[in-house]
């Protein structure tokens, strides 16, 4: 798919926190549109207490929101090849249970805000199997030139996927 046209998604579903348990619920939604990511623990990934370390959880949400970009045809080496880059100005989780060696994990991405040059994801990470709302987060990414180094507005076909998928909730 090219810019500006719609993602495509496997599913139209959303996973909403059950406070009491940390458990995840699937509910029906129209919007926001959500890309999921999986993958596995990796021994590598654990910290001496046999947990994934919580620094994972950024690399895990990066893999989903490259994924997600992606599915909507958007290439961050072509945004660079025309001196465009993406950098992170927030980074924030949310940790719930442990993630294990080789636990499966679903990694839920989906837009929530689109601004002038910045806009913002939001990410669940969840046990595959049990379902269980192991961490959720967000990150705040800004369009930037990588020449001067300065904050640019997101491209107008890359704002108007973006936006098409927004959940209006941030």
């Amino acid at each position: 798919m090219g810019a500006g046209a719609p993602c495509a998604y496997p599913e139209n579903q959303r996973f909403t926190l059950c406070h009491h348990t940390h458990r995840a619920r699937r509910e029906e939604v129209p919007t926001p549109r959500i890309v999921e990511a999986r993958l596995r623990v990796r021994y590598a990934e654990t910290d001496a207490q046999g947990v994934a370390y919580y620094a994972n959880y950024f690399v895990w949400f990066e893999v989903a929101r490259v994924h997600y970009l992606r599915a909507c045809g958007e290439d961050y080496r072509a945004w660079e090849a025309q001196g465009l880059g993406i950098n992170i100005v927030e980074a924030a989780c949310r940790y719930f249970a442990p993630a294990r060696f080789d636990d499966p994990l679903v990694v839920r991405a989906w837009v929530s805000h689109v601004g002038n040059s910045s806009f913002r994801f939001e990410y669940q990470v969840l046990h595959e199997e049990r379902g269980d709302l192991l961490a959720e987060g967000h990150t705040v990414q800004v369009f930037v030139d990588l020449r001067a180094g300065r904050s640019v507005p997101i491209p107008p076909p890359l704002r108007q996927v973006l936006a098409a998928q927004e959940d209006g909730d941030a």
